[in-house]
């Protein structure tokens, strides 16, 4: 009688490190690129022209991205993209990355005018590439939790803020607009902006005073996200407080279907030029209309050209889907450079650190999340939905880091089903945002 024979197990152990893949591309390889670049960094021999700002600004964007993606629990407050707006500023404080980092940084972003080119291709692919079919089924309803979350927000933040010696413009301007304004690209880049041609402070000066209370309150909401999960999985007694990610409070049924899919177009050379040159007429449009109707930023103009496009169901879908597929292209390849562009030329550490250790400015962060939660529940609650999903969606969905805040947020409230709604919460609402803040800016800054 013969014995059987054991099969061994393999390991699946950790990836090795030669065979780890970062940016798609071989550990060892992107190592090499790394050192190239750093070597030339270091011998401050690269020119202040766009191949150089751009291969420094994905490289430490791509590696800070992907080191912070990495770090376990931090990775869930927003790991990477938190590393890239912070480090940069950092190591040019401390002096382990050269002035000429900060400088070509800032000549590449603001002088060759990257800035202008990769927003609006941001602010036009996310609003595009939303399904027109949520929009419309979704509603007014949905509209108004979030509106209620950010009136609330921007009228009782502004009134502690005032009580607590802050002020109430600096309250609106520099902690509730940006916490409650969709995230770090989408949001607080172009906020920085739309304020600096208002106040006559730099952008760069702008975005190190917002850009604190973003990634708090990015940190903020996560753990929110969390604590009303417990809440309604404890609480049996209110039928109204959760639907266990369920938003809708409809009888017999499962209300909203959000999840239709659309149209779609497969991924090629030609869509990518056809969203950048589409984007780039959005852009010009948007130009058009600032010079003849003063007192609005551009931007305010692209957000408004891009959604009546939207809303109408004026264009192709082939165009839409163009537009989302160089909005995806952006964000994977150029949002963690904008970060560091941002950090390294435009952020002065020092008032970062007189910023956040500020008390009242950390508790109106604090205090613009709670009424954000407390009156987008409430008020969903009167328009039909459930307490803890309207909370998450209207409410979290404004005020977390966009995207990857997205994520995580419902990852922690365990209800990546409501995704469709937090999309609506970061791009239309931060356009939204952006909209108030541009109008209050124009005449109250």
């Amino acid at each position: 009688m013969s014995q059987t024979q054991e099969v061994p197990v393999k390991s699946s152990g950790p990836t090795p490190v030669w065979k780890m893949k970062i940016a798609g591309i071989n550990a060892p390889i992107y190592l090499g690129i790394v050192i190239v670049v750093l070597i030339g960094v270091y011998m401050q021999i690269l020119p202040q022209n766009m191949a150089s700002g751009i291969i420094v600004s994905m490289t430490l964007g791509i590696t800070l991205r992907w080191i912070g993606d990495h770090i376990p629990i931090f990775n869930t407050f927003g790991g990477g993209p938190i590393l890239c707006i912070l480090i940069p500023a950092l190591f040019i404080f401390w002096g382990i990355l050269p002035e000429s980092v900060g400088k070509l940084t800032d000549s590449f972003y603001n002088d060759i005018g990257f800035s202008d080119f990769a927003v609006t291709g941001i602010i036009v692919g996310s609003i595009l590439s939303m399904d027109r079919r949520m929009l419309m089924k979704s509603g007014i309803r949905f509209l108004i939790p979030l509106l209620g979350g950010v009136i609330f927000a921007l009228g009782l933040g502004g009134l502690v803020g005032q009580l607590l010696g802050f002020g109430f413009k600096q309250t609106l301007f520099f902690v509730v607009g940006p916490v409650m304004g969709g995230g770090m690209a989408a949001g607080a880049v172009p906020m920085s902006q739309i304020f600096a041609a208002s106040s006559g402070m730099s952008a760069g000066e702008v975005l190190a005073k917002i850009a604190p209370a973003v990634i708090v309150g990015n940190m903020l909401c996560i753990l929110a996200a969390g604590i009303l999960n417990g809440l309604g999985k404890r609480n049996k007694k209110y039928k109204s407080f959760t639907g266990n990610g369920e938003m809708l409070r409809v009888k017999g049924g499962k209300g909203i279907n959000l999840n239709e899919k659309g149209d779609s177009l497969p991924f090629s050379m030609n869509s990518l030029i056809t969203g950048l040159f589409f984007s780039m007429a959005i852009y010009v449009f948007g130009q058009i209309l600032g010079k003849l109707i003063p007192g609005l930023h551009p931007y305010v103009w692209i957000i408004l050209a891009a959604a009546a496009l939207k809303i109408f169901n004026l264009l192709p879908s082939s165009i839409e889907k163009s537009a989302e597929h160089w909005y995806n292209f952006i964000t994977a390849a150029w949002v963690p450079a904008i970060l560091v562009a941002i950090s390294a030329g435009m952020v002065d550490f020092h008032s970062v650190i007189q910023i956040v250790t500020n008390p009242s400015y950390i508790t109106l962060t604090i205090f613009t999340i709670i009424v954000a939660v407390f009156a987008s529940g409430f008020i969903g609650v009167l328009v039909g939905f459930y307490f803890v999903e309207s909370s998450i969606s209207a409410g979290l969905g404004m005020a977390d880091m966009g995207g990857s805040g997205d994520v995580a947020v419902l990852s922690a409230a365990e209800r990546m089903e409501l995704m469709p709604y937090l999309q609506i919460s970061s791009r239309i609402g931060g356009a939204i945002m952006l909209l108030i803040l541009s109008l209050l800016s124009s005449f109250w800054m």
